[in-house]
């Protein structure tokens, strides 16, 4: 999580120099489910990323666009088109919480198929505050 945090810093900080309001992360719905799991393990709460959230302190939006896509469309949309992927450099890449949380999920996914997907309609479905204000705000973008 620290390696994720300093990127995040470094984003914000490179968007704020450079006059931007809006930043677009790159979560998929396998990082939203993930996220889940793992506030309910360790902080104990129902949790999880918004597809928007707004950061009062930076006056940055925070738009996550890939929600509803998941990490295997985009390994299949990336080798269908040749895209080349940019390597982490974080010391624990690939050995972290955020991993071993889902090596579980897909382990309990093959004795409850969709299980992934059932999770992100719960996520959909559920009173999480920044959920519901996404909701909100698109329902009233819709109205407009």
């Amino acid at each position: 999580s620290l390696c994720a945090k300093l990127r995040k810093g470094a984003l914000n900080q490179q968007a704020l120099a450079l006059n931007c309001n809006k930043i677009a992360y790159a979560h998929h719905r396998d990082d939203i489910v993930d996220t889940l799991i793992m506030s309910m393990y360790y902080e104990h709460r129902l949790y999880s990323f918004a597809p928007y959230t707004y950061l009062d302190h930076t006056r940055l939006a925070l738009i996550r666009p890939l929600i509803y896509v998941s990490e295997q469309e985009i390994l299949n949309f990336k080798e269908k088109y040749h895209l080349p992927v940019i390597p982490n450099l974080c010391p624990a890449d690939g050995a972290t919480k955020r991993t071993q949380v889902r090596t579980l999920i897909d382990s309990l996914g093959k004795t409850y198929p969709g299980l992934r997907e059932h999770l992100f309609t719960a996520i959909e479905n559920s009173d999480i505050a920044d959920w519901v204000n996404a909701k909100n705000r698109g329902e009233m973008e819709d109205s407009l």
